[in-house]
C-alpha cells in the first residue's frame, strides 16, 4: 500500500498520468510475450528506468525478492506438470512487470496516482472507495494491534486451541463493529462539511517538455521492440 520510491530520482518528477499509461502499455506487452526473447527485449528499458533510482537499490531488490519468492512456487508447479519452460517464462514476465510497476508507479504518492486516474476518466465511485480504503486501512490496523496488546497484557498466549480461536473471533467481531461505527462518524463528518461525492482538487497536473520527451522515448523503444521481436 505504500510507495517506497516516492520522490526518488527523475521518474518521481514525471506526470503520474504519463507513468500510468506507459506502465499499462509496457505491462500488457510483456504479459503477451510468447518467449523469453520478447520478455528480455524490455529488460534494458527497465534497467534504464532503474538507473534513475539506483540509490534505492536495497529497497527495489527487497521488493523484487519478495515477489519472486511466490513466483518460485509457480515455476515448481510447472516443473511438476512437465512444462518447465512455461514456468520460467511466467517467472521472468512477472519479474519485469513488477520492476516496471516499482519504477513507474511507486515513484508517485498514492494520492497523486488516484488523482491521475481521475484525469484518466476512471469512475469516480471506484476512486472514492480506493481512497477511503487506503486512508483508513492503517486505522483498522492500529485498532487490531491495540486489541492484541490488550489481550497479551491479560496473559493471552496464542495456541492451537478453541480458546485461541474464540479470542481471535472476538478480535474480528470487535474490529468489524468499530469499523462500522468509524465509517458512520466519517460519513457524518463529510456530510457536515458539504461532501457531495468528490473531493475538490486545487493542484492539477501540467504536461511539461520532460514528460513529453520521456513518453516519446518510451513509446519509440516500445515500437521498435514490438516490431523487431513480436511481429
Amino acid at each position: 500500500m505504500e510507495t517506497p520510491l516516492n520522490g526518488e530520482g527523475l521518474l518521481s518528477r514525471l506526470d503520474p498520468r504519463i507513468k500510468i499509461v506507459l506502465f499499462l502499455v509496457l505491462a500488457w506487452t510483456v504479459a503477451l510475450a510468447g518467449n523469453l526473447l520478447q520478455v528480455f527485449a524490455f529488460l534494458p528499458l527497465a534497467l534504464l528506468f532503474y538507473g534513475t533510482a539506483y540509490r534505492k537499490t536495497a529497497t527495489i531488490l527487497k521488493l523484487l525478492l519478495f515477489a519472486d519468492f511466490f513466483l518460485l512456487f509457480v515455476v515448481l508447479t510447472q516443473l511438476f506438470l512437465g512444462s518447465p519452460y512455461e514456468g520460467v517464462l511466467i517467472f521472468f514476465k512477472s519479474t519485469v512487470i513488477v520492476l516496471f510497476s516499482l519504477l513507474l508507479l511507486t515513484t508517485s504518492s498514492v494520492f497523486d496516482l488516484l488523482h491521475a486516474l481521475h484525469h484518466l476518466k476512471v469512475p469516480n465511485k471506484l476512486l472514492q472507495i480506493t481512497f477511503f480504503f487506503y486512508r483508513y486501512l492503517f486505522t483498522v490496523k492500529e485498532q487490531l494491534q491495540l486489541a492484541e496488546k490488550s489481550a497479551k497484557s491479560r496473559g493471552f498466549v496464542p495456541k492451537t486451541s478453541i480458546q485461541t480461536y474464540r479470542t481471535y473471533a472476538y478480535f474480528m467481531g470487535n474490529l468489524l463493529l468499530k469499523s462500522y461505527f468509524k465509517s458512520e462518524n466519517v460519513y457524518k463528518a463529510l456530510i457536515s462539511r458539504g461532501f457531495k461525492g468528490y473531493f475538490p482538487v486545487f493542484r492539477h497536473f501540467n504536461l511539461r517538455r520532460f514528460d513529453i520527451l520521456f513518453a516519446l522515448f518510451t513509446i519509440i523503444y516500445w515500437g521498435v521492440a514490438v516490431w523487431k521481436f513480436y511481429l
